[in-house]
């Protein structure tokens, strides 16, 4: 299962989510709970979430905003 998929499973409307397309071809992922970012490759420089560690980080931001 992809981050998005778990995320949207896990938070279901809690949090916005997009997939931006880059010049690259790689794209970006951003996570947004309210009004805060979460997790982005474009402006926050957070790469392909790969690790438990990585995943952790998200998941604590995330409990932090909705509770």
């Amino acid at each position: 299962m992809g981050l998005h998929n778990f995320l949207q499973h896990e938070f279901g409307g809690k949090l916005a989510m997009s997939a931006t397309e880059t010049p690259c071809g790689t794209g970006a992922f951003e996570v947004t709970a309210g009004a805060q970012l979460i997790h982005s490759k474009l402006t926050m420089g957070h790469g392909k979430c790969q690790t438990d560690e990585e995943l952790e980080n998200i998941l604590d931001k995330i409990r932090a905003f909705t509770g």
